[in-house]
């Protein structure tokens, strides 16, 4: 058994899954199994370079398991596809537009073992936002000693933490830190780049509540995140070494929005899987 699954969902988004394999192929940290669900029209490894890519990270050490597979019910499905077919201790739910640099990995790893908590992120920048500041949205609460577990509601004061990842907050506070320094932060919820402890998203159900949304939503690691973390705790770190390919979403329905949200989910969820003492 590997360390790590790296759970990757694709669909027609070919140049930007070239850059997130670019990334992964070139991690420090090669003790993980590289599990793809591939929805496109025309499956990615068809492609040349996907092949080679997928040649390069199973010479340096990592194992590859590739699905090619109908895009019927959306991504929770997928992530919930994708999770059924893990089985190391941890695994990291990567999107298909996002590139790692060297050492995340590695890092997500040695946190997640460290904190003994149920996530944490690498929230990738967006890079066409780098000169765009904006410090009104550039609040942050670091962690000091271990992370905990904590409610966080929609609506509460901590829910506006999600202001730190939009445009290049993240990036602009991150430059604030020594040279070679890294922070854990506390978070609403995180997106792209996440590393959970299986058995504690599993505990909570994983995405089996998928069946419950309409094909085109989001949320859905927004709903488990808000689970595990009244629980066990979740972070994210920074500088997260994580970049955006900032092409089109996928999962948007023909105008360009959702037609349900995965948090409207949440009461009934705390009523299944919440910890006993744990308040909504």
């Amino acid at each position: 058994m590997r360390a790590v699954d790296i759970l990757l969902p694709t669909c027609n988004r070919l140049e930007s899954l070239i850059f997130t394999l670019s990334g992964v192929a070139t991690q420090d940290f090669t003790d993980f199994r590289l599990i793809v669900a591939d929805q496109s029209d025309e499956p990615a490894r068809n492609s040349t370079v996907v092949q080679t890519l997928l040649r390069v990270i199973e010479a340096r050490g990592a194992r590859i398991e590739w699905h090619h597979r109908p895009s019927l019910w959306g991504i929770a499905e997928q992530r919930d596809y994708l999770l059924r077919r893990s089985d190391a201790p941890a695994v990291l739910f990567l999107d298909d537009d996002v590139l790692m640099e060297a050492g995340v990995l590695g890092r997500l790893l040695r946190i997640l073992n460290e904190q003994q908590c149920g996530f944490v992120g690498a929230f990738p920048n967006g890079a066409s936002y780098r000169l765009d500041v904006r410090p009104e949205q550039q609040i942050v609460e670091f962690w000091e000693g271990r992370v905990q577990s904590e409610v966080v509601s929609p609506g509460t004061r901590e829910w506006e933490r999600w202001n730190l990842h939009r445009a290049s907050n993240l990036l602009h506070v991150s430059m604030r830190l020594a040279p070679g320094e890294f922070r854990l932060y506390k978070v609403a919820w995180l997106a792209s780049c996440v590393l959970y402890d299986r058995e504690k998203l599993v505990e909570v159900g994983g995405f089996s509540f998928w069946p419950r949304l309409p094909r085109f939503h989001s949320g859905e690691e927004v709903l488990v995140q808000n689970l595990i973390m009244r629980r066990w705790g979740g972070c994210g770190v920074m500088p997260s070494q994580t970049w955006y390919s900032e092409v089109p979403s996928t999962v948007l329905n023909e105008a360009g929005t959702v037609d349900g949200h995965a948090l409207d989910l949440l009461p009934e969820m705390l009523h299944r899987y919440a910890a006993p003492a744990a308040k909504p």
